[in-house]
């Protein structure tokens, strides 16, 4: 019978990092279905466009569908990185957190070209929360990933 060896601390770094990596996957697609916009509206507003005012969540753009496929390969790569323990998969999740990430903070900033040019709205735009917990979660996704990175060492097969 073998005697089964207690966790090493790189086992407890890339349960953490998994963990938040799944976190940050779960609170990036809640974020794509949260408002990403809230409008103030004009003083006067025509009849023919009271239905410009309306709000939108990332899953009425473009970017929250890729910021949702994102999240999907982000949660993959958490549930890989414990099971399989190797950094690849913390590589897969850091790329996909960088790119959601500059979704977010695009949109975030150009949270005027979003609002008028692609969903033809009018009124004052700023950005709302869900936006705001797509961009966290890709930072978290990207301190986590490199967490995974670190906490998963190239380890000889042969050796005990």
């Amino acid at each position: 019978m073998e005697r089964q060896e207690g966790r090493d601390y790189f086992d407890k770094a890339r349960t953490v990092a998994a963990a938040l990596l799944f976190g940050a996957g779960i609170a990036a697609v809640g974020g794509a279905f949260l408002e990403w916009v809230t409008i103030q509206p004009p003083e006067r507003v025509p009849a023919d466009q009271a239905n410009r005012l309306d709000a939108f969540t990332g899953m009425d753009t473009s970017d929250g569908w890729v910021v949702v496929a994102l999240a999907g390969a982000i949660l993959l790569s958490a549930l890989f990185l414990v099971i399989r323990k190797r950094s690849l998969y913390a590589w897969i999740a850091f790329w996909c957190s960088m790119v959601m990430g500059g979704i977010s903070i695009a949109d975030y900033r150009g949270i005027d070209e979003l609002f008028y040019e692609e969903m033809n709205r009018i009124g004052d735009p700023s950005p709302a929360f869900g936006l705001t917990l797509v961009a966290v979660a890709a930072l978290v996704g990207i301190v986590a990933s490199v967490t995974g990175v670190a906490a998963s060492p190239k380890r000889d097969e042969e050796q005990p």
